[in-house]
């Protein structure tokens, strides 16, 4: 891998400056090539700069609303192969057209935005916004990847997002942390939800030990005693268990559970994965143990890499992995506390089918009353397919 600095495209051949519309790849978060990874304004329309290979988003030098003179520096980049790279500023982009207001004044549902990115928005948007006083991050985007169009300052936000809305809470798996949920977390609150996403008991910055599995759940409900209700409890892997058991303890403060590649459904689990991440020592061990969780699991910048095995390797989470798993196979279970939990709390689960952790075929044990979707993605749909993951949590609904 190769760091670079992206610099202002020139998008034709009178183009000087442009300004800054959003980055659509949080730093930190990989990309493919042909990904739209940067959305420039024209004084007319909307452009999305394309990847030009396999990369990494860094430290981005400029904010959206910034006027940028054409090949000066904006962003830093990690990327596979440098050579992709040396055409940088001149690749062709497509200019979306703004759709007709026929188009999208009927939209019942804002779409997802798919990415961390900041808010992004038509230029049209933006001065019928500044002329009506609205604040656009105030509206629910209909346009693609969320973009704000002209017909949503026109139309109030009909989301039903804000005072007495549903509280999301993300809970991290084993050896996560809750910048996992970045991507989750920011179409959530691009949306008006509010959200939380705690780090673990002995997980992340939480120094807090964590044994067992039920020293996670304890830590979890001290961190939700000020938390407004309801609650949306979002768990992925072993947080969805903690997701599972904090529901049954909260009763009817919890609105609705989505469980993402749920732990205990089943025995079997990567034994080698969980044991792997609590005793892991260098960052080459980390990275491999990261490809697992699948295509997105292990493109960590060199920086992140070594934060990660450096907090790993304290060696917090070895108790831990003995009492999740063992050589016989999990040694957790989520289907009793399901058949416990109360018929008003509606329960959907998300299952990625290329899951190497957790055999998606668990999913075939959860009880009748769990919604099951099958996701094109690995032990991450959070990360693999975020928009998707986004669109069927904000759409998961009491009653």
């Amino acid at each position: 891998m190769t760091d670079l600095v992206l610099k202002m495209p020139r998008l034709g051949e009178t183009m000087d400056e442009g300004r800054i519309g959003a980055w659509l790849v949080a730093p930190g978060v990989a990309f493919r090539r042909g990904d739209a990874i940067l959305e420039l304004e024209t004084d007319k329309t909307v452009v999305e700069y394309p990847a030009l290979g396999d990369g990494v988003m860094g430290a981005p030098l400029v904010g959206p609303g910034d006027m940028v003179a054409v090949g000066a520096p904006i962003a830093h980049v990690t990327v596979a192969n440098p050579h992709d790279w040396q055409d940088m500023g001149t690749a062709p982009v497509e200019a979306p057209a703004e759709p007709r207001q026929e188009e999208t004044a009927e939209a019942a549902i804002p779409e997802v935005r798919e990415t961390g990115a900041p808010l992004r928005a038509t230029p049209v948007a933006r001065r019928l916004a500044r002329q009506a006083g609205i604040a656009l991050d105030s509206l629910a985007g209909t346009g693609r990847r969320g973009r704000i169009e002209a017909a949503d300052v026109r139309r109030p936000d009909e989301s039903g997002a804000g005072a007495g809305a549903v509280t999301f809470v993300l809970i991290h798996g084993f050896a996560g942390d809750g910048s996992a949920w970045s991507l989750l977390s920011a179409a959530l609150t691009r949306a008006g939800h509010p959200v939380v996403a705690p780090d673990l008991a002995g997980h992340g910055a939480n120094p807090t030990p964590a044994i067992s599995p039920d020293d996670l759940v304890t830590g979890l409900l001290r961190d939700l005693a000020d938390v407004p209700g309801p609650l949306h409890l979002v768990g992925h892997s072993l947080g969805a268990w903690v997701a599972v058991q904090t529901a049954l303890k909260l009763g009817p403060r919890v609105a609705a559970l989505t469980l993402i590649a749920p732990a205990g459904a089943g025995r079997e689990i990567a034994d080698a994965f969980v044991r792997g991440m609590a005793e892991v020592a260098t960052a080459g061990e980390l990275r491999h143990l990261l490809a697992m969780l699948g295509p997105r699991g292990g493109l960590l910048t060199p920086t992140m890499l070594q934060a990660k095995t450096d907090s790993l390797a304290q060696g917090r989470l070895r108790d831990l992995a003995q009492a999740i798993s063992g050589p016989n196979g999990q040694r957790i279970d989520i289907l009793q506390p399901l058949a416990d939990l109360p018929a008003r709390v509606p329960v959907r689960a998300l299952i990625g089918t290329a899951d190497r952790i957790i055999p998606p075929v668990h999913a075939m044990n959860l009880p009748p009353r769990v919604a099951v979707h099958f996701l094109t993605a690995g032990h991450m749909p959070q990360w693999d397919v975020s928009a998707e993951v986004a669109g069927l949590v904000m759409n998961h609904r009491a009653g």
